[in-house]
C-alpha cells in the first residue's frame, strides 16, 4: 500500500448523485468501460435535456419519471440489453419515493446495504459502489474482477480455502468483503480505490 499510494497520490472519491450512482452503476455490470460510457451516452441523448455550454452541447441525466415512463423497446435501444427492466424498475422506485438516499445516508453500512439489496434487487457490488461514492459510506469495499485478482495476489495470507480462482460467488464476496472492511477499517473504501486504480494502471 506505500507504493501505491506514493504513485496514485491525490486520488480521491466522488459524491455523485444517488440515482445517478445507481443507474450508472445498473449499466456497469457484466461490461467493459467503453460499453458503460455508450449506454449512459445514450440514456442521455435519449431522455435528458439538451443544454448548451461554451458553444458545446451537452444532454443531461434524466429524471426518474423519464426513465420509469420509458417503455422497454425505448431503453433496449439505448444498448442497455437485459439491464432495460433493472433501470426501469430502480427509476420506478426512486419515483415512488420507495427508497430514501438521506435516510440511507444516516444508517450505518451494514443497514444501508440490506436495504439497497431488499429494495432495488441489486447484487452486492451495486450495492457497495453505491454505498461508497454516492452515500459517504467509506467503509463499503466494493469487489470486481480486478480487486479479487489483487487480494489473491497480495492479501491471499488472510483466507484459508475461500479463494478458489477469480470466481466471486455471493459467499466469496461477503468472505472478501467483510475481512477487507475489517483490515482497512474505516477508510477502506479509498483503500479499494487506490487498488483498483494501481492495477489497471499497472497491469504487467
Amino acid at each position: 500500500m506505500k507504493d501505491v499510494l506514493s504513485k496514485m497520490r491525490g486520488l480521491r472519491l466522488m459524491r455523485q448523485d444517488p440515482y445517478q450512482c445507481l443507474i450508472s452503476f445498473i449499466c456497469a455490470t457484466n461490461t467493459n468501460i467503453p460499453m458503460i460510457k455508450r449506454m449512459l451516452t445514450n440514456i442521455c441523448v435519449n431522455f435528458g435535456d439538451s443544454v448548451e455550454y461554451c458553444g458545446l452541447k451537452f444532454h443531461t441525466f434524466p429524471e426518474p419519471k423519464r426513465l420509469a415512463n420509458a417503455s422497454l423497446n425505448e431503453l433496449y435501444r439505448c444498448s442497455v440489453g437485459y439491464r432495460a427492466r433493472f433501470i426501469q424498475r430502480a427509476a420506478m422506485t426512486v419515483l415512488n419515493g420507495k427508497i430514501d438516499f438521506d435516510s440511507l445516508r444516516r444508517k450505518n453500512y451494514q443497514n444501508a446495504k440490506k436495504e439497497l439489496i431488499d429494495f432495488l434487487g441489486v447484487g452486492q457490488k451495486v450495492a457497495d459502489c453505491i454505498l461508497l461514492f454516492s452515500l459517504e459510506k467509506l467503509d463499503s469495499f466494493p469487489i470486481d474482477v480486478w480487486i479479487a485478482r489483487t487480494i489473491i495476489r497480495y492479501y491471499a495470507y488472510m483466507f484459508e480455502s475461500e479463494l478458489n480462482g477469480e470466481k466471486i460467488t455471493p459467499k466469496v464476496y461477503s468472505i472478501i468483503s467483510s475481512k477487507m472492511r475489517g483490515y482497512f477499517g474505516v477508510y477502506a473504501g479509498y483503500a479499494q480505490q487506490y487498488l483498483y486504480c494501481y492495477f489497471r494502471n499497472n497491469k504487467n
